[in-house]
């Protein structure tokens, strides 16, 4: 017969704690076979060598995973099971730390020239064994640069982009914009990074990029997501303001590169996108050391700036106590999407209706975003068939906040106004294909608009500045509708206009346009 020897509870205690911390420290220590250039995963410059896999295979070449805006290399290897598929797979892998993992993210020119230095360094410890660069979101345009711009191509067989935007997203163009600089300021989003982003400024870089020999040295490949849900997340606040097919960060046309083999769309939000089970089996077969280099079919780019309808409103500013907004609601209007940004989460709104005088207290669902606008909290309410006219909403905080107000209209109306191009990107003309009526035929409009300008600094690199230049100008033209950006020298204009106008039954309405237009120091306009 078996007896149970009777153990003391406190040795009992005494030796779990010690198993769990020879666990917790063991697992530590095995995540990677080495760490240098620092420690911890916030240090800029810091490289991790992932541990060997158990049958490494020798034909397959090394996996360099570059994370994006605000990450850090815990994105591939924490809830994301991408660092284990790789291993199984038998490739050798390193992870990197940009300068976004220390909390101060840089344009992809800084991030770029930290990653070439990092390559080198990489492929000496793998013995010049050639490299694939992993890119997720904006780690895909600093994996450019480092190829491209700081000549690093010959280290690499192919770059795997993982809902990369190569032309920009309309976020960056938003949260540089003049609607939401206070909050951006205020939670921290105003940086480089973000700067780096806007539309019009990965315009100029494609245009700086695309014509290089060096692209044609490595293969390229994106992956993307359509997917801008679930409702009311912050994805999903993203795709309404996109335009066309999202992953509610990023539009699909964004991640694509005119040299690039597209290896998927697939119904994926942007923190979807880059899970091993998602992305990893897509480019596994593909990244293949002897694999000769193979022809693409080009992609056109034309397709997402074709896309875009004016139906969205914007205010924003700073906030001590009480704010409040008005905007107004035209005739036949479906549905109105209200959304509160704030720094401060909120439980509640106030709305005051048309032809009412009582403000009536609505209970929101905040979420909190996790992307461009990290820090801040959306506070959503959806209004069906809203009734024209005058509307006011108001918020109360305790401490000192900002906020910015967007509005967007399901109406036909949307695709009836145009803010478009007037001969060159330095012009831009609001044209309306609306009937006679109150609008006495042409459609007067009433623009103001804020023209933010961050000019270059230094010469060899195009770095994004820190100066700030502001054209604050209100103007009335039932002429033309046109706004001329003020160009003086090279660097990114970012131009918020206030569209109001009135429809042919009378109805007053409001709309706002964001762009972002780059203009070099030859005066050409992207």
């Amino acid at each position: 017969m078996l007896f149970k020897k009777k153990v003391p509870i406190l040795t009992v205690v005494v030796t779990l704690f010690m198993t769990l911390l020879f666990q917790t420290v063991g697992f530590s220590r095995s995540l990677f076979e080495e760490t240098f250039n620092g420690e911890g995963t916030n240090n800029p410059g810091t490289i991790h060598i992932g541990t060997l896999p158990a049958k490494p295979d020798p034909n397959k070449p090394v996996l360099v995973f570059v994370q994006g805006l605000t990450n850090n290399s815990t994105i591939w290897y924490e809830g994301n099971n991408m660092y284990s598929l790789a291993q199984q797979q038998g490739f050798e892998t390193a992870f990197v730390e940009l300068y976004d993992s220390a909390g101060t993210p840089k344009s992809y020119w800084d991030n770029g020239a930290l990653l070439a230095d990092q390559l080198e360094q990489i492929s000496e410890y793998f013995g010049g064994k050639k490299l694939v660069i992993v890119g997720y979101s904006k780690g895909g345009v600093d994996a450019q640069v480092a190829l491209i711009h700081e000549g690093k191509h010959h280290l690499v067989s192919d770059v795997v982009t993982i809902a990369s935007p190569h032309w920009g997203s309309e976020l960056a163009d938003l949260a540089n914009s003049s609607s939401l600089g206070w909050l951006a300021a205020l939670i921290g989003q105003d940086n480089e990074g973000t700067q780096s982003l806007q539309t019009g400024v990965m315009n100029h870089f494609r245009a700086m990029t695309d014509s290089k020999w060096q692209v044609q040295q490595n293969r390229y490949y994106s992956i993307a997501g359509n997917r801008a849900g679930p409702l009311f997340s912050n994805y999903w606040f993203g795709g309404t303001i996109i335009p066309g097919a999202s992953d509610g960060v990023v539009s699909v046309a964004s991640t694509r590169l005119p040299y690039a083999e597209e290896l998927a769309v697939r119904n994926w939000n942007h923190g979807e996108v880059r899970h091993g089970s998602n992305s990893f089996p897509l480019f596994n077969n593909k990244v293949q050391i002897s694999k000769p280099m193979e022809a693409v079919a080009l992609h056109d780019f034309s397709e997402r700036t074709n896309q875009e309808e004016l139906d969205f409103l914007v205010r924003g500013g700073a906030q001590d106590g009480f704010a409040e907004e008005t905007f107004y609601v035209e005739n036949d209007v479906k549905k109105i999407t209200i959304n509160w940004m704030s720094a401060t989460e909120l439980d509640s709104v106030e709305l005051i209706r048309p032809g009412k005088k009582e403000r009536k207290t609505y209970n929101v669902k905040s979420v909190q975003d996790t992307e461009f606008f990290q820090g801040a909290w959306h506070h959503v309410l959806e209004i069906d068939n809203p009734k024209k006219g005058e509307w006011k909403i108001r918020t109360h905080t305790e401490e000192k906040s900002a906020y910015a107000l967007l509005v967007s209209f399901d109406s036909k109306l949307n695709k009836q106004i145009k803010f478009k191009e007037d001969g060159n990107k330095k012009n831009w003309k609001n044209v309306a294909d609306i009937g006679p009526g109150n609008s006495r035929g042409n459609t007067p409009f009433t623009l103001f608009y804020d023209i933010h300008f961050v000019p270059e600094k230094g010469n060899t690199n195009k770095k994004i500045g820190h100066r700030m230049r502001d054209y604050r100008q209100s103007k009335r033209n039932n002429e033309n509708n046109q706004i001329v950006i003020p160009y003086s020298e090279e660097g990114s204009y970012n131009m918020t206009v206030d569209i109001e106008g009135v429809t042919p039954t009378g109805d007053k309405f409001q709309r706002t346009v964001i762009k972002s237009v780059y203009i070099d120091d030859k005066g050409n306009a992207y």
